[in-house]
């Protein structure tokens, strides 16, 4: 089997599975202290690999070996090396800024490194300069292994010890409340809860109840949906919504997460659980959890169920409020960005386009934009999807103009800008 059929390298890929690509090499600002020799992040002519991308393509496809401990699992992902090269071609400090595991990381870090020497450094102001350079190695199975292995990739979670560990820890907690006993009453309820990729549980939530009498009128019929039930006392509902939040709390920390491609992750878990008047628990009144929905590493600002919040208002009047034209550029056009809010409400960014062409005035615009987006910092409250904080990206289409082509630029732009920076002459 060819390494072709099993690895797929990208100049530009896909990052944390979102729409956005990054562009190669990564398209920021440079240094504020150029004095200081420190890599470019972004330079007028950026370091080429000696026969352009083609030839760094066919390099990493003909070196790279797939790790068998990934192959065997059915890991498949993106490794993002980071490095520098320096005024003579050379690279240097290369280091894995996204792991991907079972030693990916460290096969994508070995070509990398094999490629010193077979660079063209880049320049600015004419001058050769050291230039900080992101290459994503995209590591994909071809489609016999993944199916081969798509039963040791992808799994749902699985509880510590089988299913009589579940019934001892969960049992206990499973006695019918004395308030629904007093009204002869038996329960049926499915409690959605989440596992996060260490095992942990969380967001335990009630998602149906459902009561059946046991004695009297109504005793021959199956069971109803709660809300069709008078109860005298109301408190049976919270007493069974509290039984069952304790039963699935008494297991975190006790489950094998589920896996995907390979890789432990986050899942959500649906657990139908039987309250009887018995005294005794039988087994097979507990329900077997089904998994209902993976947890993504990252998603898109309208993925998630609670978005992100800026913390000072509008993000758009920001951004027109501090945005301003860089000087002594004559650059007129959209320009696509973004960046990431992470779990603890950090921003990275700004992101840039492999579509977006700013020829030698990106390095002003770029500064411009990184600039304003350093003023977001701390001022955001992370996005939530099933009331767990997650990895969100925001897209920003920002359109410089001047004053006299303002109205024809943005009636003809094929994507409606969020915000419309104007030089006016």
């Amino acid at each position: 089997m060819t390494k072709q059929t099993t690895l797929k390298t990208l100049l530009a890929a896909p990052l944390l599975a979102l729409t956005i690509v990054m562009a190669m090499p990564a398209a920021t600002i440079a240094q504020n202290k150029p004095q200081e020799q420190k890599p470019f992040m972004y330079a007028e002519q950026m370091p080429v690999y000696k026969g352009g991308e083609k030839e760094l393509l066919n390099f990493l496809t003909n070196n790279i070996n797939y790790p068998a401990d990934a192959r065997a699992a059915g890991l498949e992902g993106l490794v993002v090396v980071t490095f520098v090269v320096d005024e003579t071609g050379k690279v240097n400090d290369a280091k894995v800024a996204k792991k991907l595991g079972r030693g990916t990381d460290e096969e994508a870090l070995r070509v990398i490194n094999l490629t010193n020497g077979n660079w063209t450094p880049g320049r600015q102001d004419g001058k050769a300069v050291a230039v900080q350079y992101t290459m994503p190695v995209r590591f994909s199975l071809n489609e016999s292994e993944r199916a081969a292995t798509a039963s040791i990739a992808n799994q749902s979670p699985k509880f510590k010890g089988g299913q009589e560990a579940f019934f001892n820890t969960i049992s206990k907690h499973l006695q019918l409340p004395a308030e629904a006993k007093k009204e002869n009453l038996n329960a049926r309820v499915v409690v959605r809860f989440y596992v996060d990729k260490d095992g942990a549980v969380s967001n335990i939530r009630l998602e149906e109840t459902k009561l059946k009498k046991t004695v009297g009128a109504g005793a021959n019929m199956d069971y109803m949906d709660a809300s069709t039930f008078q109860l005298q006392n109301k408190a049976v509902l919270a007493k069974l919504t509290e039984a069952a939040t304790a039963a699935v709390r008494a297991t975190s920390g006790k489950w094998e997460p589920a896996l995907k491609n390979g890789l432990p992750a986050g899942s959500e878990l649906a657990l139908p659980l039987h309250f009887t008047g018995s005294n005794t628990t039988n087994p097979t009144t507990l329900g077997t959890p089904e998994m209902t929905k993976y947890t993504k590493a990252g998603y898109s600002f309208e993925e998630v169920d609670v978005k992100p919040v800026f913390k000072e208002g509008s993000l758009e009047r920001f951004l027109a409020k501090n945005l301003r034209y860089p000087a002594d550029i004559n650059f007129e056009g959209t320009v696509k960005t973004g960046f990431f809010i992470n779990e603890d409400g950090k921003i990275i960014g700004p992101l840039m386009f492999v579509d977006t062409d700013f020829g030698k005035e990106g390095y002003a615009i770029q500064q411009e934009i990184k600039r304003v987006f350093n003023l977001m910092e701390g001022k955001w409250e992370p996005g939530k999807v099933d009331g767990k904080a997650v990895s969100v990206t925001k897209v920003i289409i920002i359109q410089f103009v001047t004053d006299k082509s303002s109205k024809k630029t943005t009636d003809t732009a094929a994507t409606k800008p969020d915000v419309i920076v104007t030089r006016f002459k």
